[in-house]
């Protein structure tokens, strides 16, 4: 399972960050640069789900709404953008784009806030898929969220030994946070999940006093990782206060530590390295 085959993606903490899905062609977040590095990919966008309003995760919207609209493409499909309710500075930027496009956008756009166990039906995936919305605890006094796709599947009843139909994790993807307010699903280990860990754990001090905004260490992610048992684990969102090779040296140590069995990754950036495979 490469998680290259099926996301596109820039992280960086502070700067930008965003996660292209392509089964289901939604983006997470929507950092500086994405409509420049997805160009005309942006007409595949049906979904944007943002987690909250901090610049590094919605500076993108505006050029991405204004390069679908005037790069050829297809026209006719619609975009839908999903966002924490009551987030200030979401709502500031959607008035903004709504007064600078009005008259102009030939396409369709729509847009929705959401809330904690909130389900947003996703029509162009191939098998009944959803986007589940679950709090995240990041910015005190604001709501943000993270979002798990989660995809119809048939699977064995162990007590029947009969096929029975549940939904399964595929994708799970926390935003900024530092402990997702969130439930598994039962007899699930998820496949891909995308997790903040901007601090090393010397720096907890630092996790929990950024300008305000809480956020996660990566032992703090290895631990709760190896708790869910994830099949695969992305780091993101890691300050670049630190070189790569530290973040990898600490990523292998956190995983030993923790006793975290499946594959791990790193989001450098544009790209998504891998670490070590699962046991």
């Amino acid at each position: 399972m490469n998680p290259n085959n099926t996301l596109i993606s820039f992280s960086q903490a502070l700067y930008s960050q965003w996660f292209y899905h392509k089964p289901t062609r939604c983006l997470f977040d929507a950092g500086e640069g994405v409509a420049t590095t997805l160009g005309k990919k942006v007409h595949a966008i049906r979904s944007v789900f943002l987690t909250h309003g901090h610049e590094d995760h919605i500076a993108g919207i505006s050029n991405l709404v204004n390069v679908r609209n005037l790069t050829s493409g297809e026209h006719d499909k619609p975009l839908s953008i999903y966002y924490p309710r009551h987030d200030r500075w979401i709502d500031a930027l959607i008035e903004y784009v709504e007064k600078k496009q009005t008259g102009f956008i030939q396409y369709p756009l729509y847009v929705q806030p959401l809330e904690p166990g909130d389900e947003v039906e996703i029509e162009v995936a191939k098998r009944p898929t959803r986007v589940v919305a679950f709090e995240m605890k990041h910015s005190r006094g604001q709501l943000c969220l993270g979002y798990e796709i989660q995809e119809e599947r048939r699977f064995i009843d162990d007590a029947t030994g009969s096929h029975v139909t549940r939904y399964h994790p595929t994708f799970f993807y926390s935003g900024d946070g530092y402990e997702p307010v969130y439930t598994s699903l039962p007899c699930s280990r998820i496949d891909i999940a995308v997790h903040e860990a901007t601090f090393l754990g010397r720096d907890a001090n630092l996790a929990s006093a950024l300008m305000g905004a809480r956020h996660a260490t990566l032992d703090h992610v290895m631990d709760w990782a190896a708790s869910q048992d994830m099949k695969l684990l992305i780091l993101c969102h890691i300050s670049d206060r630190y070189h790569l090779d530290e973040v990898i040296a600490g990523a292998l140590e956190a995983k030993a530590k923790y006793g975290f069995r499946g594959e791990l990754y790193i989001a450098h950036r544009h790209e998504i390295l891998r670490v070590s495979g699962g046991d």
